[in-house]
């Protein structure tokens, strides 16, 4: 791999910043696995929930499938947030040191996705909602509204608390973890282990 690597940057000349870039988004990584990616179950749960959100990427951009996407996405997310907390160790330092969003942020936006289906249930049984494809399919258009919210709004604050660098890495790293992460976690890799 690393030949291929090297291969490759003789023959096309990439910017010293995008080298940079690269290099500090990665370094991110490696640094989220050793704070919070050790046990082999939490390992697999994240080769599920990435697999899972890499489909729904696809069908976003290719399907343009929100209800799809967000009613398969919401599910993989919560194993991936449950790996963590049952499995592994607290790291409140490490996590905080990634930038990310601390268990307590974390707990509080899986609580909000929730409250959002339960909010149409409530209208629902008070004779105020659709159908339940319409239901299903609202829900998933405010699933998707609200993860663009807590995501750039992350960005935000980051930008304002740690500067434009910081926060376009985090970002960047946010995108790309479902495909590192199954590069990372595939099972033969999670045999070496």
């Amino acid at each position: 791999m690393r030949l291929v690597r090297e291969l490759v940057a003789s023959l096309i000349p990439i910017p010293t910043a995008l080298q940079a870039f690269v290099s500090e988004v990665m370094k991110r990584k490696a640094d989220d696995h050793e704070a919070s990616h050790h046990n082999k179950v939490n390992q697999a749960f994240h080769l599920v929930s990435s697999s899972v959100f890499i489909y729904c990427y696809g069908a976003l951009a290719l399907a343009g499938d929100v209800t799809h996407a967000m009613w398969l996405g919401l599910p993989a997310l919560l194993l991936g947030q449950l790996g963590h907390a049952v499995f592994e160790p607290p790291c409140h330092d490490k996590e905080a040191s990634l930038l990310g969003f601390s268990t307590r942020a974390k707990t509080l936006i899986v609580g909000a996705y929730l409250s959002i289906p339960v909010a149409h249930l409530v209208a629902r049984a008070a004779g105020a909602a659709p159908t339940w494809a319409d239901t299903g399919a609202a829900i998933g258009v405010q699933w998707l509204v609200f993860t663009l919210l807590v995501v750039f709004g992350r960005v935000a604050y980051l930008m304002w608390k740690h500067g434009a660098w910081n926060s376009t890495v985090w970002f960047v790293k946010l995108v790309t973890d479902p495909f590192s992460d199954v590069v990372a976690y595939a099972p033969h890799r999670l045999r070496r282990i």
